[in-house]
């Protein structure tokens, strides 16, 4: 991987422009944003998903984290991928610095990880708790692909 820049403060510009989003012009058009970005921004890392398989979206969460300082626990089972997030680093970050956390902010991760998914014949699920910067992502093999 990458040698990766982290700034943290992404996180919370990001809140506030998915809040301003969904305020102005709906909660359609926030999610119409981020479909396009995960399509745009993460291509590359949907088409090494196609090419590599889960490992691919292992090691770039292994990475993710390890550069952000998240707490996260992995599962691979057979064409399974399974994450546990137990710190999430965009969710703590704005809790200790008093950002304010856009009503749906945990709802990109979902958004964003679909399309990225979709494009390469995968599927993911997010449940998640943003009060407390905890989730479970979970990607697996379209069986329509």
């Amino acid at each position: 991987m990458p040698k990766t820049a982290v700034h943290k403060d992404f996180h919370g510009a990001l809140s506030h422009a998915l809040q301003h989003l969904e305020t102005k012009y709906g909660r359609k058009e926030m999610e119409a944003y981020l479909r396009q970005l995960g399509r745009t921004v993460h291509k590359p890392l949907a088409a090494q998903l196609k090419r590599c398989g889960l490992k691919a979206l292992e090691e770039h969460w292994r990475h993710i984290f390890r550069v952000e300082g998240g707490k996260i626990r992995i599962k691979r089972e057979p064409g399974r991928l399974t994450l546990h997030v137990d710190r999430c680093p965009a969710i703590h970050h704005m809790l200790d610095h008093q950002y304010a956390i856009a009503d749906h902010f945990c709802e990109s991760t979902r958004i964003v990880n679909e399309e990225i998914c979709k494009a390469a014949g995968y599927r993911a699920s997010v449940e998640y708790d943003q009060a407390n910067g905890r989730c479970v992502q979970q990607f697996w093999k379209d069986p329509k692909s």
